[in-house]
């Protein structure tokens, strides 16, 4: 739908009624490039519509908010890979607050006391939940993960509120037509920055991208089997991206989309309708 600001977003996000003690918020925050990360007054917005909960941001690292990376490839170096990565983490966690800085997000965070967990953090400061663990809690729904080692990557500060909390995704549309194997993204593709390797490319993009649809079928079905309550959000209202990763990339702006739902899957088709998008060409939706 097209919004026509602050007082109908809130009302779009208000009537889920929320009663949940934690929101925990995913956002986008790929790059401190326009329209590659969650504008402050969109972030701003939802938790004004939230003001009875604990609000919690979640993201993981990656090398491309701000600062000029320490290696030569910031896509496939071994310094944004999980293993590698640590090396550089003081760089890692200078550029978050650089970005939190400059992109005016950090005082978005203080002025609505939100915490913000970053799941890079967690994982290399070994504050993760056992994979045996996670894993038992796959099996039992009889549900399945073929990317295993995402079994590792749930800090305990999550695990241990995840009962009494509602998931957000709040992302950004970004559409990529030109890459067959992702085509669009939105509030499922959102959660593939939980995965805490800098750079995702190694080893879960794969030859020609391959890999991302089952990828982010595995961390959606992860999160969604660990939070029973949810809310997806697809948002292009002061930014959108077409032609993502490609040479010809172009942000469009104040198009006021907003799309919101407890389903992820009719949130993201619905969003690709009015793109004007067959959301049977985005293979994540249908796995």
């Amino acid at each position: 739908m097209i919004i026509k600001g602050k007082k109908e977003f809130i009302d779009q996000i208000t009537k889920f009624d929320i009663k949940t003690k934690y929101a925990v918020v995913k956002p986008n925050w790929k790059s401190n490039h326009e329209g590659e990360f969650t504008e402050p007054e969109i972030l701003s917005w939802l938790f004004e519509a939230l003001p009875n909960q604990k609000k919690i941001v979640v993201e993981s690292y990656t090398p491309w908010r701000g600062l000029k990376f320490i290696e030569s490839d910031s896509h496939k170096g071994k310094g944004v890979t999980l293993d590698g990565g640590k090396a550089h983490w003081d760089f890692y966690k200078e550029q978050d607050q650089h970005f939190l800085g400059t992109t005016g997000i950090g005082n978005v965070l203080k002025k609505h006391k939100v915490d913000y967990i970053n799941i890079t953090n967690e994982v290399w400061g070994g504050k993760c939940i056992g994979p045996e663990v996670i894993k038992k809690e796959v099996t039992d729904k009889k549900e399945r993960i073929t990317w295993e080692e995402l079994y590792s990557y749930i800090p305990q500060k999550l695990y241990q509120i995840r009962k009494s909390s509602t998931l957000i995704s709040l992302s950004k549309i970004k559409i990529e037509e030109g890459i067959q194997a992702i085509y669009i993204s939105m509030s499922i593709k959102n959660l593939f920055g939980l995965i805490p390797h800098p750079s995702r490319w190694i080893p879960f993009h794969g030859e020609n991208h391959e890999s991302v649809s089952e990828v982010t079928r595995d961390i959606y079905t992860l999160y969604t089997l660990l939070f029973d309550k949810t809310l997806w959000v697809a948002e292009g209202i002061k930014t959108l991206v077409r032609n993502y990763c490609e040479p010809h990339q172009k942000v469009v702006e104040n198009q006021n989309l907003l799309f919101v739902g407890r389903s992820a899957k009719q949130v993201d088709s619905e969003a690709c309708k009015i793109l004007g998008i067959d959301p049977a060409k985005v293979p994540h939706l249908h796995l």
